[in-house]
């Protein structure tokens, strides 16, 4: 008798997300007992952020459905009607397509639609990320509120794993995977600095080379053009090149990006991009001496690079971080002297070369996909009981 495979429904509505699970996608699609599906909407389909669509379907897999959901506004209520748009037709998929398994992924909107979907249509929702920590941002709350709607729990840390249970949550829901992100780093082909310095149309051979990923913040909109302005000065008089990745689509993003094109640089070595293919991506990671910013990548995967990070602002903080990151507010000559710190102080240098990853080795989505593989589904696992 051929067993059934199980249908495990990804969601991914940016290029972010996509990256970081796109090794668990790979892992689901290659195993015997499972199948890959996949939802891509959100920012994915909008030409404005480079149609990141096409990172994700060259990669095969089978693809459900394509939401147009994007609100392209800095008002807060953006998220929220774009959300309610992907919700409506998430249900739709998940009617038509019967998944076993939906993966509620991290703590942006696809995660809640995805799980608000699941758990009331009596389908598990694995949740990956869960129990990560942060301030400020909203996607703090999503991501906890993701987590107490999902029946199964996918940490990156031993902490994370640890303030899951305390919030309620059985041991026997919560799995300590590392962060899936890093299998990337692991599999990514390399190329040389003249392929990347070709790519960019930069030359990255000779100088340090810098790279900025800032994000807006939530509850700090409207300082959004001011805190970047910032950050492009405090580069700009550092005379490094540097590759600005443009922002996510989240609201302040459009401030950002017009500060960004309308930013005066007198160093004549400054890349402006919306948006880079992961292949290239990675190895301009490889290749960075300093990450400056508020990414998330900064805590979560640069350590496995020993790469140095300027975490500008409160984004990210409160989050379990490695010792290759400095944090400084949205000051210029603060920005500057702790990129120059990275860059020249020997002593922070071997510390950052020293210092381990708490999210793992880049050895996760083999471990999700044989755990989503195995786990039984039955009325105990989608009867969820607080603990305490």
């Amino acid at each position: 008798m051929v067993m059934r495979k199980r249908k495990i429904i990804f969601t991914t509505g940016i290029r972010s997300d996509f990256y970081i699970q796109s090794p668990v996608m790979q892992a689901v699609q290659e195993h015997r007992n499972l199948e890959c599906l996949v939802i891509i909407t959100g920012a994915h389909l909008s030409k404005r952020f480079g149609n990141t669509v096409n990172e994700v379907e060259k990669n095969n897999y089978n693809i459900v459905a394509k939401i147009n959901n994007l609100v392209l506004s800095d008002r807060l209520s953006s998220r929220v009607e774009g959300a309610a748009v992907q919700l409506r037709k998430i249900i739709k998929v998940f009617e038509k397509v019967k998944p076993d398994i939906v993966v509620a992924p991290f703590d942006r909107e696809e995660a809640i639609t995805v799980a608000l979907a699941g758990v009331y249509m009596n389908i598990p929702v694995a949740h990956l990320g869960a129990g990560d920590k942060t301030r400020v941002n909203v996607d703090g709350i999503i991501r906890h509120s993701v987590s107490k709607l999902s029946h199964i729990l996918f940490t990156s840390t031993r902490e994370n794993a640890e303030r899951i249970i305390k919030m309620g949550e059985e041991k026997w829901r919560v799995f300590n995977v590392g962060h899936a992100g890093l299998d990337r780093y692991r599999k990514t082909p390399h190329l040389t600095r003249e392929e990347i310095s070709s790519y960019l149309g930069l030359d990255i051979n000779s100088k340090p080379l810098i790279v900025l990923i800032q994000h807006p913040v939530s509850n700090e909109i409207n300082r959004s053009g001011k805190q970047i302005s910032v950050t492009l000065s405090a580069l700009d008089k550092l005379n490094y090149p540097t590759v600005i990745i443009y922002p996510n689509s989240d609201p302040g993003r459009n401030i950002m990006v017009s500060a960004i094109k309308e930013y005066n640089f007198k160093n004549e070595q400054i890349k402006r991009v919306k948006n880079i293919p992961e292949l290239y991506f990675v190895n301009l990671m490889r290749y960075a001496d300093v990450l400056v910013g508020n990414s998330s990548m900064g805590v979560l995967e640069a350590p496995m690079l020993k790469l140095p990070v300027v975490n500008v602002g409160m984004r990210q903080m409160d989050r379990e971080h490695a010792e290759n990151i400095i944090f400084v507010p949205h000051n210029e000559s603060e920005i500057r002297g702790a990129v120059e710190k990275c860059l020249y102080d020997e002593r922070f240098k071997e510390r950052v070369n020293k210092s381990s990853n708490p999210y793992g080795k880049g050895l996760s989505g083999e471990k999700i996909a044989n755990i989503l593989s195995k786990i039984k589904i039955d009325d105990r696992l989608l009867n969820k009981q607080i603990t305490y």
